[in-house]
């Protein structure tokens, strides 16, 4: 991306196993550090001590098939969908995943994560939602795509 560019909501992807989650409406990362506030005697005011990160990730999509393209190998279409995400869940799988445009010279944020929320919505008249939240583990891995 050139300098000064802004990253766009809609080209920003959750990519679980290699593969974007299908529909999706949005996606988020949060990392968070645990910190220790210290005082003393000898310290006037608090320090802090920071300690080690965690992250979460989220998501929302469209509740849909995915088409197969009949041009291409077996799995037909390269997506994960909500329903594959609530079977990784219910078998506890690790997963990979990466938070990322995908376009050289963008970032690439990385790890392993578990799928640790679902939840589907089906309203009167509407397009069904599925939503879901994932615990990442262990590394974050920030890159730059070459």
């Amino acid at each position: 991306m050139a300098g000064g560019q802004f990253y766009r909501g809609e080209n920003l992807r959750l990519k679980f196993q290699g593969d974007p989650l299908f529909h999706a409406t949005s996606c988020s990362l949060e990392i968070s550090t645990a910190n220790e506030e210290l005082a003393s005697k000898d310290i006037t005011g608090t320090k802090i001590s920071m300690g080690n990160y965690s992250g979460t990730l989220s998501t929302d999509a469209l509740l849909a098939d995915k088409v197969p393209d009949p041009a291409a190998p077996d799995p037909p279409t390269p997506f994960v969908d909500p329903i594959e995400l609530m079977k990784f869940q219910i078998n506890k799988t690790l997963l990979d995943w990466e938070f990322t445009t995908g376009v050289v010279g963008d970032f690439k944020i990385s790890g392993k994560c578990y799928v640790s929320s679902s939840g589907i919505t089906g309203d009167n008249q509407q397009i069904g939602t599925a939503t879901f939240s994932f615990l990442v583990d262990g590394d974050i891995l920030i890159e730059t795509i070459t």
